[in-house]
């Protein structure tokens, strides 16, 4: 049911409660903080568990939270994705372009196998096994990389997609997936570092002696003594504005989105009519961040207060998408569910031990495990990994990897190719798009093989290989 104005604030005091009564459930249990489980994802289960599907299917009715409620809290992921992309590259100082692509390009080759194998291996099974034999819509070759690589968040802003190509069936598969994804890129990114800290054939750093320290994040502009202070440049605070420049970005995605829609009417092409808004939100974003340089304004985007609100989307975005799953839907594809989530699962684990030593020649483990824990989850579970391989940054992964996102964020897991994917299936065929996705993950595959060969896939500034 469409929700009111007025349905919005009693939604959202309820929804702060479940993530402050989630809060107190992760402090009280020492397994769930011992696995890194967010927050936000326990928050998801409370409120699955006290909604319809819960305390509902006892009671017979809404459960613990009215149809108003539910209804704004199943709307605010498709809001909110546009808020988190916005936030993505907004903010960043930014070394050039050069120094960038020479870090992170073997993170790069790794993410973009991980994502063309997760399209190749999703459509494989739905073109031999799933739609066969569970008759799955054949949009789903992409749900893997849509719900693992992706997340919440790009299913949330996909979902016009999926409904305008007859597949609205797949988003509660999808969700039902991300979740999984979540989960399992943290017990079994856990089980990876346990199994090469107790193995003499993976070198892993924390075992490694102390190496100079270097601080490899990417710079946040702090303000110089020249600098006008935050709060006096237009008597905005820092949050106030982050949130302005947030919404300009959005504002700049949305214009750049109607010219592509324009631009392809004109050209007698509906492609962009239904096209989500959140991947033009990233390039809105990165557009408002290069003219802040341009024009000498950096300093009023501030980085920590960008990320702040960021942070703050991706939690709306995972508490509302998993707490308003319909179980009732998901059951009704459990077979493929389970083949999904343990295919998805083997290759992820296939590219990190099998492939990313191949990719890159020194500390190869915790560059993979950065790219496994995106693929399973999101950024976030990326950077939880590299704290378990190696919490002293000894290695250059978290620069790597944080520069990566900048050149894969915007087309890959939630961005151009991920949106495109579901109208590219359904112009060429599940058939065609297997093969394209398969020969794209293959040849990205000896190309990454043959950098590191000749010397070129190792990230700048790598100490030497342990062992």
């Amino acid at each position: 049911m469409p929700f009111t104005a007025e349905a919005m604030a009693p939604a959202l005091v309820i929804l702060a409660l479940m993530f402050a009564f989630a809060a107190l459930i992760r402090r009280w249990s020492r397994p769930l903080r011992a696995r890194f489980i967010p927050t936000a994802v326990i928050g998801g289960f409370l409120v699955l568990a006290l909604g319809p599907d819960g305390v509902g299917r006892v009671t017979g009715g809404q459960g613990a939270f009215s149809a108003e409620t539910l209804a704004v809290w199943k709307a605010l992921p498709g809001l909110l994705i546009n808020v988190m992309c916005a936030a993505l590259l907004l903010g960043e100082h930014l070394p050039p372009l050069k120094t960038v692509w020479t870090i992170s390009r073997s993170h790069v080759v790794l993410a973009s196998i991980m994502s063309a194998g997760q399209f190749a291996v999703g459509s494989i099974l739905v073109l031999l096994v799933l739609g066969p034999l569970f008759g799955l819509n054949s949009k789903a070759g992409s749900i893997i990389e849509m719900s693992f690589a992706g997340g919440h968040g790009t299913l949330a802003g996909l979902t016009p997609v999926l409904v305008q190509y007859g597949a609205e069936e797949l988003l509660e598969l999808g969700l039902g997936l991300a979740t999984i994804g979540m989960v399992t890129g943290i017990v079994i990114g856990t089980a990876l570092v346990n199994y090469a800290i107790t193995s003499p054939r993976i070198p892993v750093a924390r075992q490694q002696p102390t190496s100079p320290e270097e601080d490899y994040d990417i710079d946040y502009h702090l303000p110089g003594p020249d600098d006008v202070p935050i709060d006096e440049w237009r008597g905005m605070t820092q949050v106030t504005a982050a949130a302005v420049f947030i919404g300009v970005s959005i504002a700049v995605g949305y214009v750049l989105l109607e010219l592509f829609r324009v631009t392809f009417s004109l050209l007698g092409s509906s492609f962009f009519d239904k096209f989500p808004l959140f991947p033009f939100t990233i390039l809105g974003g990165a557009i408002v961040q290069v003219c802040a340089v341009r024009f000498n304004f950096e300093w009023a985007v501030n980085r920590l207060a960008v990320e702040g609100l960021g942070g703050l989307a991706v939690d709306g975005i995972v508490i509302c998408a998993i707490g308003t799953l319909s179980l009732a839907a998901l059951g009704s594809q459990l077979g493929p569910l389970i083949v999904l989530a343990v295919a998805s699962v083997a290759w992820s684990v296939f590219v990190t031990l099998v492939i990313s030593p191949r990719i890159f020649q020194r500390n190869w483990f915790e560059h993979g495990l950065a790219e496994f824990g995106e693929s399973q989850g999101n950024v976030a579970t990326g950077f939880v990994m590299v704290d378990m391989a190696d919490p002293d940054r000894r290695t250059d992964v978290v620069r790597a990897y944080s520069y990566r996102q900048l050149i894969t964020r915007p087309v890959l897991g939630g961005g151009f190719i991920t949106a495109l994917s579901v109208p590219l299936i359904a112009s060429w065929g599940l058939p065609l798009f297997t093969i394209v996705t398969a020969t794209a993950t293959i040849a990205l595959t000896m190309w990454g093989m043959r950098r590191a060969t000749a010397g070129a896939g190792l990230p700048a500034g790598s100490p030497p290989r342990a062992g």
